[in-house]
């Protein structure tokens, strides 16, 4: 069996009316497994109907295709083509029907065989690696902020409270066509990983998402990040999967 420990929280928050983020993990081999979380965007229904469709298409296709022993261009075809797969389905949808026009979501789905973790992601959700008392950020942001950051125009700090804060520069479904980001990091035992959406990381600081999943197991560590960041606001949805190498 895959030599991990897993789980995921999706909460609505104290604001929105429905919750728009979507997440799944799965062990499809003995010696693998995958996470993802999805938050979309677009309408009163479009943003739901986005992130199931892609995480539904990610299931599917990551379930079929990975196998015991594939090599690390293997999987990261399988991931990519599997993400180009799920683009075109939102997509069409919302060139289908003109109330989901525009429609999309964002994705960070993560593939670990045997020690190696494979990353891909679109927009600002985010994977968090938390190793030996430290926190790194493995994803980098696809928003107007982020190239604020890069630009020198704006500080991390200025971004957090910026009116454009919230518009991402890429996202699942939007085009017919779509880049993502890959890359692939080693993992050691006692390494732990995070994916989550905006609405966590809009309302916990760095240092207080390094202390909760430092200090608990998966299970723990993301009721107390969803419960944090309720207690900071909960303005948006927010997902957490913890991943305990």
């Amino acid at each position: 069996m895959c030599l991990v420990t897993i789980h995921g929280k999706t909460d609505i928050g104290t604001v929105r009316t429905t919750n728009q983020d979507t997440f799944a993990f799965g062990e499809p081999v003995g010696s693998g497994c995958f996470a993802l979380v999805c938050d979309g965007m677009g309408g009163e229904n479009g943003g739901n109907i986005a992130s199931q469709l892609a995480r539904d298409t990610l299931i599917g296709k990551i379930t079929r295709n990975m196998r015991e022993g594939m090599d690390a261009n293997s999987v990261r075809n399988m991931m990519l083509t599997a993400l180009s797969g799920a683009n075109s389905m939102i997509f069409e949808k919302g060139q289908a029907d003109p109330t989901l026009s525009g429609m999309g979501t964002t994705v960070v789905l993560a593939v670990l065989l045997d020690s190696t973790l494979h990353l891909c992601h679109v927009g600002d959700s985010r994977a968090y690696l938390v190793r030996g008392g430290s926190l790194e950020q493995l994803t980098r942001d696809h928003s107007v902020v982020q190239l604020l950051i890069e630009q020198g125009k704006i500080t991390p700090e200025q971004a957090q409270i910026h009116p454009q804060k919230n518009q991402i520069t890429r996202a699942l479904g939007v085009e017919s066509e779509v880049q993502v980001d890959y890359n692939e990091f080693d993992l050691q035992k006692g390494d732990k990983l995070l994916l989550c959406t905006d609405g966590l990381t809009n309302s916990c600081t760095e240092e207080q998402i390094l202390k909760l999943v430092n200090a608990n197991g998966a299970k723990q560590a993301c009721n107390k990040l969803v419960s944090q960041a309720n207690k900071s606001g909960g303005h948006d949805n927010i997902t957490a999967i913890v991943i305990e190498n």
